[in-house]
């Protein structure tokens, strides 16, 4: 997500700093008899804060949903203890609740469904035609070069399957296969290919290519480079099938990499995918439509470049990512049935693509249309760069709640049904909370500012207590800019 809350609030604090009252009056100190600089508590400043139209998200939301909005985590703030001029602290929450507006739509948005079959899915298997292929240490380099249904069974402790390029008509039976490879993908399916690859019994495929090969200066090693167990190349047709267990290992980099204009659809099998990078990558649709899908991996655990669709018409896969960094990605994201948890160290579920590749075409979207979600994140559980969803179906989210990363972030609309059950414990963050942070920072900030009318969804932080009269005035811009040092390098 492309925060852009940073520099509004740098802004904000730059115009408040312009525009604080002198602190040079004094004032008698009832109890000591002394005088000091008179602190500007809950000055004029303070009454900005009806800017922040907060509050319309908690009429809409399950209740108490809206009073989390935009919450500092406890003891996060530096308290000023009353040592910050009101008036500041009042008109740099006021600010920030102007800043943030956000969108409830009364209907959802243009649900976009990706493609979510292509023409391997229609191939026949025919058994009892098939090729039968034993691989084994003398005979692990198998090339696919007809159209035919091919059985193929066996162990090797180096060896690969290739299907060559624009052979189609192409089914692949695996059938308890073991196989490993450190010159390239175990199964590779070459550009234009047309493959369906069916699941029996137990296969394992695991990459060992040597890492270090991707940035080679010998320019032969590094185009040799897959970085995949199984790869699936530009503009090929890829189902994998079959009600067998399918083990990935991805070593060197990917488990599963699927090209430019490939639709990989994963209908079945139990698959569970082990990647030092990503658990499974596409770089146009991925769906994910039956079966059971476990995923670990080092960075991204699902990601797809246009369209990623776990699920279909209210059933689909149960699908757990149990570590990654980023969770479930693509420029739209649906959410259409089965199960899905995600337990990640960053985003759960974005709606992003870093280059943009498809924002001409399509909005970024997370629709949630059937399926059941837990979220447990360190980041935002769902992140949309456009729209979020929910329109049928549940999610329970469990994510930070602090320096911008919260429940629910997105720059565009926001819709929840009526019938969808969200449990949100932990708020919106600053895209679509900022007004909510400016109240409470105004609370923690502003002393006895009046800074509690960001609307329903702000909360005030604690009170800042009258300072004595002999406390020498602090750097405040260094207690910022330390907090912010601070907030940063955690995450």
């Amino acid at each position: 997500m492309k925060k852009k809350w940073i520099a509004a609030f740098c802004a904000a604090a730059v115009l408040c700093a312009a525009t604080v009252p002198a602190l040079a009056e004094t004032a008698t100190n009832a109890t000591t008899g002394t005088t000091a600089p008179q602190q500007q508590m809950g000055g004029p400043m303070g009454q900005m804060g009806p800017m922040g139209q907060m509050g319309q998200m908690g009429r809409r939301g399950p209740g108490g949903m809206g009073g989390q909005m935009g919450q500092m985590p406890s003891g996060e703030m530096p308290q000023m203890d009353g040592q910050m001029p009101g008036g500041m602290g009042g008109q740099m929450g006021g600010m920030m609740g102007g800043m943030g507006q956000y969108t409830t739509a009364d209907s959802p948005s243009e649900v976009v469904s990706g493609e979510t079959t292509n023409s391997a899915a229609d191939l026949a298997v025919n058994r009892a035609a098939a090729t039968k292929i034993t691989v084994s240490d003398t005979n692990s380099d198998i090339k696919i070069t007809e159209p035919g249904t091919y059985l193929i069974t066996g162990k090797a402790a180096d060896g690969n399957i290739t299907v060559k390029k624009g052979v189609t008509g192409v089914v692949l039976i695996l059938e308890n296969l073991d196989l490993t490879s450190t010159t390239g993908a175990t199964l590779s399916i070459n550009k234009e290919s047309q493959v369906k690859v069916v699941i029996s019994g137990t296969v394992k495929l695991t990459d060992n290519e040597n890492p270090d090969d991707e940035t080679s200066t010998d320019t032969a090693v590094a185009d040799a480079f897959d970085g995949a167990a199984i790869k699936v190349k530009a503009g090929a047709d890829c189902v994998i099938t079959g009600t067998g267990t399918l083990t990935v290992n991805g070593s060197a980099k990917n488990g599963i990499k699927s090209g430019d204009e490939t639709v990989l659809v994963i209908d079945g099998p139990a698959v569970t995918v082990n990647a030092t990078n990503d658990g499974i990558n596409g770089n146009y649709d991925v769906a994910l439509l039956s079966g059971a899908v476990t995923v670990t991996a080092g960075d991204g655990a699902i990601h797809a470049d246009r369209i990623l669709t776990l699920g279909k018409d209210g059933s689909g896969p149960d699908v757990t990512v149990t570590q990654c960094t980023e969770g479930l990605e693509g420029t739209v994201v649906n959410l259409a049935g089965g199960t899905v948890t995600v337990n990640a160290s960053d985003d759960a579920v974005n709606a992003a693509n870093s280059d943009d590749l498809f924002a001409d075409t399509l909005t970024y979207a997370i629709n949630v249309t059937g399926a059941k979600v837990t979220i447990n994140s360190r980041g935002d559980g769902l992140d949309s760069n456009g729209d979020i969803n929910l329109i049928s179906g549940s999610a329970v989210i469990t994510s930070a709640a602090n320096g911008g990363e919260a429940g629910l972030d997105f720059m565009g609309s926001y819709y929840v049904s009526d019938d969808f059950d969200l449990t949100n414990n932990s708020g919106v963050a600053f895209d679509a909370g900022m007004g909510a942070m400016g109240g409470q920072m105004g609370g923690q900030m502003g002393g006895r500012g009046q800074m509690g009318q960001n609307g329903d969804l702000g909360q005030n932080g604690p009170m800042g207590t009258q300072p004595q009269a002999e406390t020498p005035q602090p750097n405040f811009f260094q207690r910022i800019a330390n907090w912010f040092s601070n907030l940063f390098s955690k995450k």
